[in-house]
């Protein structure tokens, strides 16, 4: 979650299935195991952490509770990322499932999430226009910042693959090796005028 918690999860109860390293960003935040006014799904890691956080007994919890009224949120819809071991299944994989169990469409609070991209820029103090985000998903990355208003990199590194390029209407702004190459590639194509603020 960008910057501060959502003035929406301040104000309730919350169910959340996130990786421990996440629940200190949650300050603030109501932390329940029943009785949740809100659910929320974060990502995973590498740890063996997401076997229990995303166990059945959990999922099941947070079906009863989007059942008995909750609303539900995530930190993103990500389907994999890309691990030392490979990619792997992310968090997103979780919200679908509950999505479908439930019939209730998750607020996402981190990208590609309007929301995010503002916590973003107003840390920045940056406008969208002037800004580029630099990233390795076509999705939350490029496609996220295209509909904020800002100009995007896409880097072959990370979770980058080739056929994503193939399969998309999403056409990034450029499209480079690695994100070191970017301050060269500014300097070449834009003139002093043209540059934006610090890349996000």
């Amino acid at each position: 979650v960008a910057g501060d918690v959502p003035d929406t999860l301040l104000r309730k109860r919350v169910l959340a299935l996130v990786m421990s390293g996440v629940v200190p960003e949650l300050e603030g935040v109501e932390l329940v195991g029943d009785g949740a006014e809100a659910v929320l799904i974060g990502g995973c890691d590498e740890s063996l952490e997401p076997n229990q956080v995303f166990s059945y007994m959990n999922l099941a919890r947070a079906f009863a509770e989007l059942q008995a009224g909750a609303e539900l949120y995530c930190m993103h819809k990500n389907r994999w990322w890309q691990t030392s071991r490979g990619p792997q299944l992310d968090g997103g994989a979780f919200v679908a499932g509950l999505e479908y169990a439930t019939g209730i469409e998750a607020t996402v609070l981190g990208k590609p999430s309007p929301a995010y991209f503002a916590a973003a820029l107003e840390a920045l103090d940056a406008e969208p226009a002037l800004t580029w985000l630099i990233g390795d998903d076509i999705d939350t990355d490029v496609r996220g910042g295209q509909a904020f208003g800002m100009r995007t990199v896409l880097v072959r590194t990370g979770k980058f693959r080739p056929e994503a390029l193939e399969h998309t209407a999403v056409v990034p702004d450029v499209v480079l090796s690695s994100v070191a190459l970017f301050p060269a590639w500014l300097e070449r194509n834009l003139s002093p005028c043209r540059r934006g603020s610090a890349p996000t």
